[in-house]
C-alpha cells in the first residue's frame, strides 16, 4: 500500500509539471535561438559589414594612389618639356636682345629671327601663346602680341610684392589672359622665366612667359575619371587652381586636417576621421612645383558601390539560411524534446498501472525503434561518415592549392605598364612621330603575345629572357635611350623551366626605383645567367640610386607579409610555390651605386 500511494502521488503531480515545462517550452526555444542563433549571427554580420567597407576603402585608396602617381608622372613629364623649351628659347634668343644694335634693319632682322623662334614652339608641350619681354630700345618692344617692353613688366613687379624679380623658372596659378584676338580672358597657367644681364646681375635682361590654357590641363589629368570622382590641383594653401569645373577655380580643395597631412607627407591617401566627411582622397606632390594633385571619392559613393552591395546582399542570404536553419534545429530540438517527455509520462502511467516488470520492455521497445536519440545517433555516425568522406576531399583539394595558388598569383597583371605604354603611344602619334608609334604598337604586341605563353604558367628561360627583351625595348623607346641593357646567359640553360612573369616584374622595379631616381647619368641594367651545380642563378643588377642596408632589410623582412602585388612580394611567392622555400629573392645594395636581386632555382625541365 505504502509503494501505490507513492505511485499514486507521482502520477497525481508529474502531469501538472509536464504541463508546465510544455509551456516552458516555446519560450525557452525562442531564448535558445535569440542567444545562441541571432546575436551571433547580428554580431557577425557587423563585423563583416565594417570588414567589408574597410577591405573596399583599402582597394579603392590603392587603386587611387596608382591612378594619381600616374597622371601626376604624365604631368611632370610635361612640366619638365614647359621649362625645358623656356630655356631654350631664352638661350637661343638671348644674343639677339642684349645686342645693343640701334639700327633698324638689324632691329628687324632681330624681330623676324625671333618671330621665327617663338611661332617653332607655340602650339607644342600645350604651350598656347608665347610673350617675351624684351628692353625698351628695341623697335619691336611694344608690339604687343609676342612681344612687349620689359618697362611694362616693371609695373606689374610693383604691385605684386617683387614676384615677377625672382631669377630662374617660376610657375603662376590660374589667372584670367588674353589668348586670342577675337575672345576674352582665358585661365592660363604660366611658366615664367626671368633672366639677368651677364654684366649686372641686378638689372633683368629678358622675361620669357609661356601661356598654357587651364582647361587644357584638366582634361589630360581628368580623362577617364569616372562621374563620383573628382581630381583637381592645389596649391600650398589647399586652394584649387586647375579643375574641370571652372567654378571650383579658386575655392578650397583640402580641409584645414587634410592640407596638414597633404604638406606633411607629400604623396598617399586618407580615408575614415582623416579626411573631410570621411571621403576617399589621394594625393601627391608635382616635382616641378609646390602644387599637389588630388583625386576625391565621396563617402557615399563608397557606401554605395557595387562591391559592397554585393557583399551585403551575400551577407543577408546567408543570414536567412542560418535563421531557417536555426529554425529547423530549434524545431527538432523541441519535437526530441517532447516525445521523450511523452514517452516518459508513458512509463510513469506502465509503472502505476501494471507494475515495474513492464516499464522495462517499454523502455527497450520504445529506444529500439521510436526512440528520437537513437535516431539522433545514427544521424552522428552518418555525420562522421561524411566528415571522414570531407576529409579525404579536403587533403585531396589540399594537394592542388599550391598548383591553383601559383596561377592565381601569375593571373595579376600590372595594367599600368599598358596604360603608360600606350599613353606614350599617344602622344607619339599627336606629335607626328609616325614610326616610333609603329615600333611601339608592334613592340607591345609581341610583348603581351608573349606573356600569354599559349595559356601556360611555366615558361622556359629561353621565353622568360625574350619577354623581358621586348619589355626593356619598349621602356627605352619610352624613357629616350635613357639607359642601357646587357644580357649575359648561358645558352644552355635556355630550355629549363621557370614561373612566368618573374624577371619582367624585377627589370620593372631595378628601371622604376633605382635607375630613374639615379642621378648618375645614363642608367644601366645587367641580366646575368649562370649554371652552379645543379641550380640555376639569375641577378637583375642596376647602377641606380641603390638602398641603405636598413632598407633593404625592411624590405626582406616584408616580402612575406603581401602577395597581392605586383611586385617583388608577387614573385617571391610564385618561386618558393614553384621551387621550395629556399628559391625566393635575394636582394643587395649599395647606397647611390646600384642594387642586384638574385634568384636561385633547381634546374627543371618540361617532360
Amino acid at each position: 500500500m505504502k509503494i501505490r500511494s507513492i505511485l499514486k502521488r507521482i502520477k497525481d503531480n508529474f502531469p501538472d509539471r509536464l504541463i508546465l515545462k510544455k509551456m516552458r517550452l516555446p519560450k525557452r526555444a525562442v531564448a535558445l535561438f535569440i542567444g545562441s542563433v541571432m546575436i551571433p549571427i547580428l554580431i557577425i554580420l557587423q563585423l563583416y559589414s565594417d570588414y567589408s567597407k574597410d577591405v573596399i576603402e583599402n582597394e579603392l585608396s590603392n587603386n587611387m594612389q596608382l591612378a594619381v602617381n600616374q597622371i601626376k608622372s604624365n604631368l611632370d613629364y610635361r612640366f619638365e618639356q614647359i621649362r625645358e623649351s623656356s630655356l631654350a628659347i631664352l638661350s637661343t634668343a638671348y644674343p639677339y636682345i642684349r645686342s645693343g644694335s640701334t639700327d633698324v634693319e638689324e632691329q628687324l632682322n632681330e624681330y623676324k629671327e625671333l618671330k621665327l623662334l617663338v611661332s617653332a614652339y607655340e602650339g607644342k608641350h600645350m604651350i598656347s601663346k608665347i610673350r617675351l619681354y624684351v628692353p625698351g630700345d628695341k623697335i619691336y618692344a611694344n608690339q604687343q602680341d609676342t612681344f612687349y617692353s620689359l618697362p611694362d613688366i616693371q609695373q606689374l613687379q610693383n604691385g605684386e610684392a617683387g614676384f615677377y624679380f625672382q631669377r630662374g623658372v617660376h610657375w603662376i596659378e590660374t589667372y584670367g589672359a588674353r589668348i586670342y584676338e577675337s575672345g576674352g580672358l582665358t585661365n592660363v597657367i604660366s611658366c615664367r622665366m626671368t633672366i639677368s644681364s651677364r654684366t649686372n646681375y641686378e638689372e633683368i635682361a629678358s622675361v620669357l612667359q609661356l601661356d598654357i590654357e587651364e582647361n587644357k590641363l584638366s582634361r589630360i589629368y581628368s580623362a577617364g575619371i569616372a562621374a563620383n570622382e573628382e581630381i583637381y590641383l592645389v596649391n600650398i594653401n589647399g586652394t584649387i587652381i586647375s579643375h574641370a569645373n571652372d567654378s571650383r577655380i579658386g575655392k578650397k580643395g583640402l580641409s584645414p586636417s587634410e592640407l596638414s597631412v597633404v604638406l606633411d607627407q607629400q604623396a598617399g591617401h586618407l580615408s575614415g576621421n582623416r579626411s573631410e566627411n570621411e571621403d576617399l582622397v589621394a594625393f601627391a606632390k608635382l616635382d616641378a612645383m609646390d602644387w599637389y594633385l588630388v583625386m576625391r571619392i565621396p563617402h557615399t559613393a563608397v557606401a554605395g558601390s557595387d562591391m559592397l552591395t554585393f557583399d551585403m546582399s551575400r551577407m543577408l542570404l546567408i543570414l536567412a539560411i542560418l535563421v531557417i536553419l536555426a529554425i529547423a534545429l530549434i524545431w527538432i530540438y523541441s519535437s526530441i524534446i517532447e516525445k521523450t517527455v511523452k514517452r516518459i509520462n508513458a512509463a510513469v502511467v506502465q509503472l502505476n498501472n501494471d507494475g515495474i516488470e513492464k516499464v522495462g520492455s517499454l523502455f527497450s521497445q520504445d529506444t529500439a525503434s521510436k526512440d528520437p536519440l537513437a535516431v539522433f545517433e545514427h544521424n552522428a555516425n552518418n555525420l562522421v561518415v561524411t566528415v571522414k568522406e570531407l576529409l579525404e576531399d579536403y587533403y585531396e583539394a589540399e594537394i592542388k592549392a599550391k598548383d591553383y595558388h601559383l596561377k592565381a598569383l601569375q593571373a595579376q597583371i600590372n595594367p599600368h605598364f599598358l596604360y603608360n605604354t600606350l599613353d606614350s603611344i599617344k602622344w607619339m602619334i599627336l606629335e607626328g612621330e609616325t614610326d616610333d608609334s609603329v615600333w611601339m604598337l608592334n613592340a607591345i604586341s609581341k610583348y603581351f603575345r608573349l606573356s600569354l605563353s599559349k595559356g601556360r604558367d611555366i615558361v622556359t628561360l629561353a621565353e622568360e629572357i625574350n619577354l623581358v627583351r621586348s619589355y626593356l625595348g619598349i621602356m627605352q623607346k619610352r624613357y629616350k635611350n635613357r639607359f642601357t641593357v646587357d644580357y649575359v646567359v648561358d645558352e644552355s640553360l635556355n630550355d629549363c623551366l621557370i614561373p612566368k612573369l618573374s624577371l619582367q616584374p624585377l627589370a620593372e622595379n631595378a628601371l622604376q626605383h633605382g635607375i630613374m631616381h639615379s642621378s648618375n647619368g645614363q642608367g644601366h641594367l645587367k641580366i646575368t645567367v649562370w649554371r652552379q651545380e645543379e641550380r640555376m642563378n639569375i641577378v637583375i643588377e642596376d647602377n641606380g640610386c641603390g638602398m641603405t642596408e636598413e632598407q633593404v632589410s625592411n624590405i626582406m623582412n616584408n616580402l612575406h607579409l603581401n602577395t597581392e602585388g605586383y611586385g617583388l612580394s608577387n614573385v617571391d611567392e610564385r618561386l618558393r610555390l614553384f621551387g621550395g622555400e629556399d628559391c625566393g629573392l635575394y636582394i643587395t645594395s649599395i647606397l647611390h651605386k646600384g642594387t642586384a636581386i638574385k634568384i636561385s632555382l633547381p634546374m627543371k625541365y618540361s617532360s
